[in-house]
């Protein structure tokens, strides 16, 4: 008997050893606020890159001359020498011959450095100029230069944009959205030769061996003063674009009183909207419309702090405190219209994202959960929610709750029913040797008494 009690003893010993004590652990686009006549708007934030406004930002479309950006990026970044001089070959202006394409002039035999030919294709949206740095950063293939143009946009996560052609003709395999020209301008602003190039109202050509000097003009007649009509004096840059398939079309950014927006425009309409009985390209009253009501309407406001409670969550093991509160993890600012606070959004806990309850210890600002905070039904930020207070964990519950887990497992209830099991068995063995033993003491019957003496 002593040995089935060691034997049982053993056996609790190691289910406790190896039961798992581990287990108890000690952005938002306003698109109701105007109304747009162009297919494609895109309004982004260069501060903190919320989206403010967004309208098909997604849809693929025809990227018309906006392409440019994406051939000025390669071009400078590949570029040894600006100044390096280009020949105009007579295959570049065979490509583009009966297009009625956008020119800067240029001429078979032409010498132009790779600097100016820059000035062409972003100031006058020159196609000829696209195919002549295109043929020279991609050594001599256009083909090879398009391939690195979809290399680029691929590594940039671009994942709707592919180039047929470095100008942006309408072509079948020559598409984007907005969303993705937006990530790859923003990339192209960090080049302070683009920035320099697209913000150019005119531009003098120096003379060449086969022209004399040439003025360019803008294309972009939002940073023209003499375009009333348009002009917006908080605009900087950046392109333009317009054929059949991609409509009126531009990429503009504008500053005031210390805001940075980016606005994508695409798929705009040529209609008299100013009245005076000529048709007037919709992408730039758009864009213009766009900023101005950004600059009037949107402030970069406080619209959550840590004295904010989001929710309480409850607290296991601990003797004295039953919950605890989770407030936001730092003050949070974001970009919402005139006149709101704090007070006009929603703070909304994430339930996948925070416990309904856990076990002490907690530690004041420890990390817990996430809420997402919203205006309008628009998700316009989301923030760590941590605990607000610190709760101390009872070492008596902790192990009664250690205790009351292990009785629980499944592992447990299997080697007690085991235990049981051979017990039975033990005590049915013991009970039949015993009934054995007896069998053996008992003494033997006497068949014949007179055998006796």
């Amino acid at each position: 008997m002593k040995r089935f009690i060691s034997i049982f003893l053993t056996l609790v010993l190691t289910v406790l050893v190896f039961l798992p004590f581990c287990a108890v652990e000690s952005n938002a686009a306003f698109n109701n606020s105007l109304e747009t006549s162009a297919d494609i708007v895109l309004l982004v934030s260069l501060d903190n890159g919320a989206v403010i406004f967004d309208k098909n930002a997604d849809k693929v479309s025809a990227p018309a001359s906006l392409t440019k950006i994406t051939t000025a990026i390669l071009t400078i970044e590949n570029c040894e020498d600006l100044d390096a001089i280009v020949t105009i070959q007579q295959s570049t202006i065979n490509a583009i011959s009966g297009t009625n394409s956008s020119t800067a002039g240029l001429k078979v035999g032409e010498e132009i450095s790779v600097r100016n030919l820059l000035y062409c294709m972003m100031v006058k949206s020159a196609n000829e100029a696209a195919l002549a740095l295109a043929d020279y950063i991609g050594g001599g293939s256009v083909a090879n230069f398009v391939q690195m143009m979809n290399d680029f946009v691929m590594d940039m996560g671009c994942e709707n944009t592919h180039f047929d052609n470095p100008h942006g003709l309408d072509s079948p395999g020559q598409y984007t959205t907005a969303r993705d020209l937006a990530m790859i301008t923003k990339h192209a602003l960090t080049l302070p030769l683009f920035e320099e190039i697209v913000n150019t109202v005119s531009y003098k050509l120096p003379a060449t061996n086969k022209s004399n000097e040439r003025n360019l003009l803008s294309t972009n007649w939002m940073i023209n003063p003499n375009f009333k009509t348009y002009y917006l004096k908080y605009a900087q840059g950046i392109k333009t674009g317009t054929t059949a398939n991609a409509g009126h079309c531009i990429i503009s950014k504008a500053s005031k009183d210390g805001y940075n927006y980016l606005a994508v425009v695409m798929g705009a309409p040529s209609e008299d909207v100013t009245g005076d009985g000529n048709p007037d390209n919709c992408a730039f009253l758009e864009c213009k419309k766009i900023f101005k009501w950004a600059f009037d309407n949107i402030r970069l406001t406080k619209v959550a702090d840590p004295s904010q409670i989001a929710t309480v969550v409850n607290v296991n093991l601990s003797w004295n405190v039953d919950h605890v509160r989770l407030v936001p993890e730092t003050e949070v600012t974001a970009l919402v219209p005139v006149g709101n606070n704090e007070n006009s959004v929603l703070l909304e806990v994430i339930p996948e994202e925070t416990p309904q309850e856990i076990n002490a210890p907690v530690k004041k600002g420890e990390v817990l959960g996430k809420a997402r905070i919203l205006y309008a039904e628009d998700e316009i930020a989301t923030v760590n929610l941590v605990a607000a207070e610190s709760v101390k964990m009872s070492v008596i519950l902790f192990v009664w709750d250690g205790i009351k887990n292990i009785f629980k497992s499944t592992l447990f209830q299997i080697v007690f029913v085991l235990i049981l099991l051979i017990l039975a068995v033990y005590i049915g063995l013991i009970i039949r040797r015993n009934q054995k033993k007896k069998r053996r003491k008992a003494p033997k019957p006497v068949k014949n008494f007179r055998d006796l003496k």
